[in-house]
Protein backbone atom coordinates (compact mmCIF):
# COMPACT_ATOMS: atom_id res chain seq x y z
CA UNK A 1 0.00 0.00 0.00
CA UNK A 2 1.69 3.39 -1.29
CA UNK A 3 0.39 5.57 2.04
CA UNK A 4 0.72 9.11 2.08
CA UNK A 5 0.61 10.86 5.36
CA UNK A 6 -0.27 14.59 4.87
CA UNK A 7 -1.15 17.65 7.46
CA UNK A 8 0.83 21.01 7.83
CA UNK A 9 2.42 20.07 11.12
CA UNK A 10 5.29 17.47 11.03
CA UNK A 11 4.50 13.67 11.98
CA UNK A 12 7.95 12.12 12.37
CA UNK A 13 7.51 9.69 14.83
CA UNK A 14 4.03 8.11 13.00
CA UNK A 15 5.97 8.12 9.33
CA UNK A 16 8.60 6.36 11.22
CA UNK A 17 6.15 3.66 13.55
CA UNK A 18 4.16 3.05 10.05
CA UNK A 19 7.23 2.82 7.74
CA UNK A 20 8.65 0.11 9.83
CA UNK A 21 5.35 -2.19 8.95
CA UNK A 22 5.68 -4.56 5.95
CA UNK A 23 3.88 -3.83 3.06
CA UNK A 24 3.41 0.00 3.44
CA UNK A 25 5.59 2.56 1.28
CA UNK A 26 5.16 5.68 3.29
CA UNK A 27 5.48 9.29 2.18
CA UNK A 28 4.79 12.78 3.69
CA UNK A 29 3.76 16.18 3.05
CA UNK A 30 3.74 18.67 5.35
CA UNK A 31 4.17 22.68 5.28
CA UNK A 32 7.67 23.65 5.00
CA UNK A 33 7.49 26.37 8.09
CA UNK A 34 4.17 26.74 9.71
CA UNK A 35 3.71 29.05 12.77
CA UNK A 36 1.27 26.88 15.18
CA UNK A 37 0.89 29.15 17.68
CA UNK A 38 1.14 28.29 21.04
CA UNK A 39 1.67 24.76 19.74
CA UNK A 40 5.16 25.59 18.18
CA UNK A 41 6.72 26.29 15.01
CA UNK A 42 6.97 23.27 12.47
CA UNK A 43 9.48 22.59 10.00
CA UNK A 44 10.67 19.04 9.29
CA UNK A 45 13.46 17.34 8.15
CA UNK A 46 13.82 14.68 6.00
CA UNK A 47 13.89 10.90 7.49
CA UNK A 48 17.28 9.60 8.78
CA UNK A 49 18.19 6.51 6.60
CA UNK A 50 15.15 7.31 3.96
CA UNK A 51 12.68 4.95 5.52
CA UNK A 52 10.30 7.05 4.06
CA UNK A 53 9.90 10.31 1.70
CA UNK A 54 9.14 13.64 3.06
CA UNK A 55 7.77 16.37 0.48
CA UNK A 56 7.33 19.92 1.87
CA UNK A 57 5.71 22.98 0.13
CA UNK A 58 4.98 26.71 1.43
CA UNK A 59 2.08 27.82 2.91
CA UNK A 60 0.41 31.22 3.36
CA UNK A 61 -0.18 32.73 5.78
CA UNK A 62 2.16 31.30 8.00
CA UNK A 63 -0.06 32.08 10.94
CA UNK A 64 -2.65 31.57 11.90
CA UNK A 65 -2.66 27.50 10.87
CA UNK A 66 -5.93 26.96 10.44
CA UNK A 67 -6.27 29.51 6.89
CA UNK A 68 -2.55 28.21 5.78
CA UNK A 69 -2.84 26.84 2.32
CA UNK A 70 -0.16 25.42 -0.01
CA UNK A 71 1.23 27.68 -2.37
CA UNK A 72 1.83 25.35 -5.54
CA UNK A 73 2.86 22.03 -6.20
CA UNK A 74 0.36 19.65 -4.13
CA UNK A 75 -0.84 17.89 -7.82
CA UNK A 76 2.78 17.31 -8.57
CA UNK A 77 2.82 15.49 -4.93
CA UNK A 78 0.21 13.71 -5.49
CA UNK A 79 1.05 12.65 -8.88
CA UNK A 80 4.38 12.30 -7.46
CA UNK A 81 3.24 9.65 -4.84
CA UNK A 82 0.30 7.69 -6.36
CA UNK A 83 -1.10 6.93 -3.07
CA UNK A 84 -3.60 4.58 -2.31
CA UNK A 85 -4.53 6.26 1.08
CA UNK A 86 -4.22 9.93 2.53
CA UNK A 87 -4.01 10.27 5.86
CA UNK A 88 -4.52 13.80 6.57
CA UNK A 89 -3.86 15.22 10.40
CA UNK A 90 -6.15 18.18 10.13
CA UNK A 91 -9.65 19.17 11.13
CA UNK A 92 -12.67 19.00 8.37
CA UNK A 93 -12.56 22.95 9.06
CA UNK A 94 -9.06 23.86 7.92
CA UNK A 95 -8.50 25.06 4.73
CA UNK A 96 -5.30 22.99 4.17
CA UNK A 97 -7.78 19.94 4.80
CA UNK A 98 -10.33 21.01 2.46
CA UNK A 99 -7.60 21.99 -0.10
CA UNK A 100 -5.93 18.64 -0.08
CA UNK A 101 -9.27 16.79 -0.21
CA UNK A 102 -10.10 18.50 -3.22
CA UNK A 103 -7.10 18.00 -5.04
CA UNK A 104 -7.54 14.31 -4.15
CA UNK A 105 -10.76 13.69 -5.45
CA UNK A 106 -9.27 15.41 -9.05
CA UNK A 107 -5.60 14.11 -9.15
CA UNK A 108 -5.89 10.71 -7.65
CA UNK A 109 -9.69 9.72 -7.21
CA UNK A 110 -8.80 6.12 -6.65
CA UNK A 111 -7.20 7.24 -3.32
CA UNK A 112 -8.94 6.62 0.41
CA UNK A 113 -9.11 9.82 2.57
CA UNK A 114 -9.23 9.26 6.24
CA UNK A 115 -8.51 11.98 8.34
CA UNK A 116 -7.91 12.30 11.83
CA UNK A 117 -9.30 14.73 14.07
CA UNK A 118 -8.79 16.12 17.45
CA UNK A 119 -12.19 18.56 17.30
CA UNK A 120 -14.77 17.40 20.59
CA UNK A 121 -16.87 21.06 20.55
CA UNK A 122 -19.29 21.90 17.61
CA UNK A 123 -18.24 25.30 16.60
CA UNK A 124 -20.44 27.96 14.18
CA UNK A 125 -18.64 29.82 11.59
CA UNK A 126 -20.41 33.15 11.57
CA UNK A 127 -18.92 36.26 9.64
CA UNK A 128 -15.71 36.92 8.13
CA UNK A 129 -12.99 35.16 7.72
CA UNK A 130 -14.17 32.46 9.91
CA UNK A 131 -17.08 31.72 7.46
CA UNK A 132 -14.09 30.14 5.15
CA UNK A 133 -13.61 27.75 7.83
CA UNK A 134 -17.27 26.76 7.59
CA UNK A 135 -17.40 26.74 4.13
CA UNK A 136 -14.18 23.47 4.34
CA UNK A 137 -15.92 21.58 6.63
CA UNK A 138 -18.95 21.70 4.20
CA UNK A 139 -16.73 20.15 1.47
CA UNK A 140 -14.71 17.63 3.59
CA UNK A 141 -17.03 16.14 5.68
CA UNK A 142 -19.13 14.48 2.80
CA UNK A 143 -15.63 13.34 1.00
CA UNK A 144 -13.84 11.74 3.22
CA UNK A 145 -14.12 7.51 3.13
CA UNK A 146 -13.49 7.27 6.68
CA UNK A 147 -12.58 9.30 10.08
CA UNK A 148 -9.99 8.42 13.01
CA UNK A 149 -11.81 10.41 16.03
CA UNK A 150 -9.14 11.07 18.46
CA UNK A 151 -11.83 10.10 21.62
CA UNK A 152 -15.14 8.90 22.00
CA UNK A 153 -16.29 12.76 22.07
CA UNK A 154 -14.26 13.65 18.73
CA UNK A 155 -16.63 10.82 17.51
CA UNK A 156 -19.79 12.70 18.95
CA UNK A 157 -19.17 15.93 17.49
CA UNK A 158 -18.38 14.22 14.18
CA UNK A 159 -22.03 12.68 14.15
CA UNK A 160 -23.05 15.84 15.34
CA UNK A 161 -22.02 17.48 12.01
CA UNK A 162 -23.62 14.98 9.93
CA UNK A 163 -21.16 12.08 9.74
CA UNK A 164 -22.29 8.43 9.81
CA UNK A 165 -21.11 6.28 12.70
CA UNK A 166 -20.19 3.64 9.95
CA UNK A 167 -17.44 5.99 8.49
CA UNK A 168 -16.28 6.84 12.43
CA UNK A 169 -13.26 4.63 14.42
CA UNK A 170 -11.82 5.74 17.69
CA UNK A 171 -8.22 5.81 17.31
CA UNK A 172 -6.66 7.31 20.52
CA UNK A 173 -2.88 8.82 20.12
CA UNK A 174 -0.01 7.06 20.90
CA UNK A 175 2.93 7.24 23.74
CA UNK A 176 6.02 5.61 23.68
CA UNK A 177 6.46 3.33 26.16
CA UNK A 178 10.31 2.80 26.26
CA UNK A 179 10.67 6.58 26.90
CA UNK A 180 7.70 7.04 29.43
CA UNK A 181 8.27 4.08 32.29
CA UNK A 182 8.61 4.74 36.02
CA UNK A 183 12.14 5.94 36.47
CA UNK A 184 14.10 6.91 39.64
CA UNK A 185 15.02 10.52 40.01
CA UNK A 186 15.49 10.97 43.40
CA UNK A 187 17.63 14.15 42.61
CA UNK A 188 15.10 15.59 40.75
CA UNK A 189 12.39 14.88 43.78
CA UNK A 190 14.87 17.08 45.95
CA UNK A 191 14.69 19.68 43.52
CA UNK A 192 11.24 20.18 43.51
CA UNK A 193 10.09 19.65 46.85
CA UNK A 194 10.53 17.95 50.58
CA UNK A 195 11.14 14.41 50.14
CA UNK A 196 8.88 13.91 53.19
CA UNK A 197 6.23 16.11 51.45
CA UNK A 198 3.62 15.79 48.65
CA UNK A 199 4.41 17.16 45.42
CA UNK A 200 2.01 17.70 42.70
CA UNK A 201 2.63 18.73 39.21
CA UNK A 202 0.61 20.20 36.12
CA UNK A 203 2.44 19.79 32.73
CA UNK A 204 1.18 21.66 29.95
CA UNK A 205 0.59 25.06 28.45
CA UNK A 206 -0.26 28.39 31.13
CA UNK A 207 -3.21 29.73 29.25
CA UNK A 208 -6.96 30.17 31.58
CA UNK A 209 -8.73 27.19 29.50
CA UNK A 210 -5.88 24.66 31.38
CA UNK A 211 -7.09 25.86 34.69
CA UNK A 212 -4.17 26.12 36.59
CA UNK A 213 -5.88 28.96 38.67
CA UNK A 214 -8.32 26.03 39.94
CA UNK A 215 -5.10 24.26 40.89
CA UNK A 216 -3.34 27.03 42.96
CA UNK A 217 -6.65 27.57 44.81
CA UNK A 218 -7.04 23.85 45.54
CA UNK A 219 -3.27 24.06 47.00
CA UNK A 220 -4.13 27.25 49.09
CA UNK A 221 -6.77 25.05 50.40
CA UNK A 222 -4.22 22.22 51.68
CA UNK A 223 -1.58 22.12 54.34
CA UNK A 224 2.24 22.80 53.86
CA UNK A 225 3.91 20.43 53.14
CA UNK A 226 1.69 20.04 49.88
CA UNK A 227 4.01 21.25 46.62
CA UNK A 228 3.67 22.68 43.48
CA UNK A 229 5.79 21.69 39.99
CA UNK A 230 4.69 23.52 37.00
CA UNK A 231 5.94 22.72 33.84
CA UNK A 232 5.47 24.72 31.24
CA UNK A 233 5.05 28.21 29.62
CA UNK A 234 2.21 30.15 27.77
CA UNK A 235 0.49 33.82 27.66
CA UNK A 236 -0.98 33.33 31.16
CA UNK A 237 2.12 32.63 33.49
CA UNK A 238 2.41 36.40 34.99
CA UNK A 239 -0.70 36.18 36.00
CA UNK A 240 -0.62 32.79 37.82
CA UNK A 241 2.90 34.04 39.44
CA UNK A 242 0.65 37.17 40.81
CA UNK A 243 -2.16 34.70 42.20
CA UNK A 244 0.50 32.70 43.76
CA UNK A 245 1.64 34.91 45.39
CA UNK A 246 -1.40 36.49 46.48
CA UNK A 247 -2.56 33.40 47.78
CA UNK A 248 -0.05 32.91 49.90
CA UNK A 249 1.93 30.43 47.78
CA UNK A 250 5.42 31.45 46.64
CA UNK A 251 7.69 29.42 47.83
CA UNK A 252 4.85 26.14 47.72
CA UNK A 253 4.98 26.45 43.80
CA UNK A 254 8.09 25.51 41.59
CA UNK A 255 8.06 27.27 38.05
CA UNK A 256 10.17 24.85 35.69
CA UNK A 257 9.39 26.35 32.22
CA UNK A 258 9.44 24.51 29.50
CA UNK A 259 11.29 20.55 30.09
CA UNK A 260 12.60 18.99 27.33
CA UNK A 261 11.29 16.09 26.12
CA UNK A 262 13.18 13.16 26.21
CA UNK A 263 13.49 14.78 30.48
CA UNK A 264 9.92 13.97 31.09
CA UNK A 265 9.50 10.77 32.54
CA UNK A 266 12.24 11.68 35.17
CA UNK A 267 9.89 14.36 36.79
CA UNK A 268 7.03 13.01 36.02
CA UNK A 269 7.91 9.85 37.84
CA UNK A 270 9.03 12.18 40.47
CA UNK A 271 5.55 13.90 41.56
CA UNK A 272 2.97 12.17 43.69
CA UNK A 273 0.11 13.24 41.74
CA UNK A 274 -0.14 14.51 38.12
CA UNK A 275 -3.59 17.13 37.67
CA UNK A 276 -4.87 18.37 34.55
CA UNK A 277 -7.64 20.94 35.70
CA UNK A 278 -8.65 21.77 32.20
CA UNK A 279 -11.69 23.91 32.07
CA UNK A 280 -14.02 24.38 28.96
CA UNK A 281 -14.47 27.53 26.96
CA UNK A 282 -17.21 27.74 23.92
CA UNK A 283 -14.14 26.95 21.34
CA UNK A 284 -12.89 24.32 23.51
CA UNK A 285 -13.03 21.58 25.61
CA UNK A 286 -10.00 19.39 26.37
CA UNK A 287 -9.28 16.80 23.62
CA UNK A 288 -7.05 14.52 24.83
CA UNK A 289 -4.38 15.13 27.26
CA UNK A 290 -1.60 13.40 26.28
CA UNK A 291 0.53 14.51 29.10
CA UNK A 292 -2.06 11.82 31.44
CA UNK A 293 -0.81 8.92 29.32
CA UNK A 294 2.54 10.11 29.89
CA UNK A 295 1.94 10.08 34.09
CA UNK A 296 0.42 6.80 33.75
CA UNK A 297 2.94 4.91 31.87
CA UNK A 298 5.37 6.65 34.46
CA UNK A 299 3.06 4.46 37.42
CA UNK A 300 2.06 8.11 38.40
CA UNK A 301 -1.00 8.70 40.45
CA UNK A 302 -3.37 11.18 37.74
CA UNK A 303 -6.52 13.74 38.73
CA UNK A 304 -7.88 15.37 36.08
CA UNK A 305 -11.18 17.42 35.51
CA UNK A 306 -14.59 16.56 34.05
CA UNK A 307 -13.40 18.58 31.19
CA UNK A 308 -13.97 17.06 27.69
CA UNK A 309 -11.86 13.89 26.98
CA UNK A 310 -10.13 13.57 30.68
CA UNK A 311 -12.65 11.08 32.40
CA UNK A 312 -12.34 8.90 28.99
CA UNK A 313 -8.49 9.07 29.34
CA UNK A 314 -8.45 8.33 33.12
CA UNK A 315 -11.22 5.96 32.81
CA UNK A 316 -11.01 3.94 36.58
CA UNK A 317 -7.17 4.12 36.62
CA UNK A 318 -7.37 8.33 38.50
CA UNK A 319 -9.09 9.91 40.16
CA UNK A 320 -11.53 12.99 38.45
CA UNK A 321 -13.40 15.84 39.96
CA UNK A 322 -15.86 18.85 38.79
CA UNK A 323 -13.95 20.94 36.37
CA UNK A 324 -13.35 24.23 38.02
CA UNK A 325 -14.11 23.11 41.28
CA UNK A 326 -10.86 23.90 43.84
CA UNK A 327 -12.68 22.46 46.72
CA UNK A 328 -13.13 19.00 45.23
CA UNK A 329 -9.50 19.14 43.55
CA UNK A 330 -8.39 19.58 47.34
CA UNK A 331 -10.24 16.75 48.51
CA UNK A 332 -9.00 14.54 45.75
CA UNK A 333 -4.89 15.75 46.66
CA UNK A 334 -5.61 14.61 50.39
CA UNK A 335 -7.38 11.34 49.43
CA UNK A 336 -3.83 10.38 47.71
CA UNK A 337 -1.63 11.88 50.49
CA UNK A 338 -4.09 10.03 53.14
CA UNK A 339 -3.90 6.84 51.10
CA UNK A 340 -0.31 5.96 50.37
CA UNK A 341 -1.48 2.10 49.28
CA UNK A 342 -4.61 3.10 46.81
CA UNK A 343 -2.28 6.17 45.33
CA UNK A 344 0.31 3.11 44.10
CA UNK A 345 -2.04 1.12 43.30
CA UNK A 346 -3.85 4.07 41.29
CA UNK A 347 -0.54 4.15 39.56
CA UNK A 348 -0.19 0.95 38.60
CA UNK A 349 -3.39 0.82 37.08
CA UNK A 350 -2.43 3.58 35.42
CA UNK A 351 0.13 2.17 33.76
CA UNK A 352 -1.69 -0.94 32.77
CA UNK A 353 -4.29 1.26 31.18
CA UNK A 354 -1.88 3.10 29.44
CA UNK A 355 -0.21 0.11 27.46
CA UNK A 356 -3.59 -1.26 27.01
CA UNK A 357 -4.92 1.47 25.01
CA UNK A 358 -2.13 4.23 24.99
CA UNK A 359 0.54 3.41 23.17
CA UNK A 360 2.51 4.01 19.68
CA UNK A 361 2.00 0.23 18.80
CA UNK A 362 -1.72 0.32 19.34
CA UNK A 363 -1.60 3.06 17.48
CA UNK A 364 -0.36 2.16 14.74
CA UNK A 365 -2.25 -1.41 14.72
CA UNK A 366 -5.63 0.59 14.64
CA UNK A 367 -4.69 2.47 11.99
CA UNK A 368 -3.47 -0.33 9.60
CA UNK A 369 -7.03 -1.84 10.37
CA UNK A 370 -8.77 0.99 9.67
CA UNK A 371 -6.92 1.73 6.27
CA UNK A 372 -8.05 -1.62 5.49
CA UNK A 373 -11.26 -0.91 6.33
CA UNK A 374 -11.11 2.16 4.00
CA UNK A 375 -9.61 -0.06 1.09
CA UNK A 376 -12.09 -2.47 1.25
CA UNK A 377 -14.55 0.00 0.51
Amino acid sequence: MRLLISGLNSATWLCDALAAQSGLEVAALHARAVDLGEFGFSAPAAPAGGAWQLHTLPVFPRRPYPYSRYVGGLARVLREVRPDAIYHLGEPSELNTAQVVRAARRVCPQAKIVLFSFENVTRTWEGFPRSLRGRAECTVLPQVDMFAACTHTAEATLIAAGVEAARIRVVYLGSDPTLFRPQAAPEVRAQLGPRDGFLVGYVGRLVPEKGVDVLLHALSQLPAEFTLCVIGAGRSEAELRQLAGELGLAERVRWLGRVEHKLMPRYLSALDALVLPSRSIPTWQEQYGAVLVEGMLCGTAVVGSTCGAIPEVIGEAGLVFPEGDAEALAERLMRLRDDAERRQALGARGRERALQEFTIDVHVSRLLTLFEEALRG
